[in-house]
């Protein structure tokens, strides 16, 4: 029983003790009143719809990329390695933060606190996608030049490798 409910412990007619769900009073037969009961519907988060947006886009994009790699560098170059492992890193520390937020989800999302958390929490997952969507326009570029200058793809690699890192401080 909750502590709204304390009034039913107890007959209004005469003061006998009830049992918990008792509809009649079992020393003066009176009928026992029981206020309605409320029912609690859950409702789903409206972060959860987010986050799963936020995942389809990223796998949609990380696949993107890895279609890339293989297209563009031979499995034996140590260029196609640097990427699918820099790509397998991400992917886990994506599904890593995506695992945080969904938990944080179930909790109460009317508390400013945790609701601030998953607002940070989709910030870096949308970094995410971010860096993930600049290594395929690098890649596409690198595919569509014949120039030998990867300071474009060396300056992407540190990023994403700060982007691993910060997270990983997080």
């Amino acid at each position: 029983m909750t502590n709204e409910d304390n009034h039913n412990h107890f007959c209004i007619y005469c003061g006998a003790s009830l049992i918990p769900n008792q509809h009649f009073c079992s020393q003066c037969g009176k009928k026992v009143y029981h206020g309605p009961e409320e029912v609690v519907v859950k409702t789903h988060s409206r972060y959860k719809s987010k986050i799963d947006e936020i995942e389809a886009e990223y796998n949609s994009k990380q696949e993107k990329a890895s279609e890339l790699v293989g297209k563009l560098f031979d499995p034996t170059h140590m260029a196609y390695s640097r990427f699918t492992n820099a790509i397998k890193k991400s992917n886990q520390l994506f599904s890593n933060q995506v695992a945080i937020a969904r938990r944080m989800v179930e909790l109460d999302e009317n508390n400013n606190l945790v609701e601030g958390e998953l607002e940070n929490k989709i910030k870096t997952l949308n970094t995410f996608i971010d860096k993930m969507e600049d290594l395929t326009n690098e890649l596409v570029i690198q595919m569509s030049s014949n120039k030998k200058d990867n300071d474009d793809i060396n300056n992407l690699f540190s990023d994403m490798d700060e982007l691993i890192d910060s997270v990983k401080d997080y």
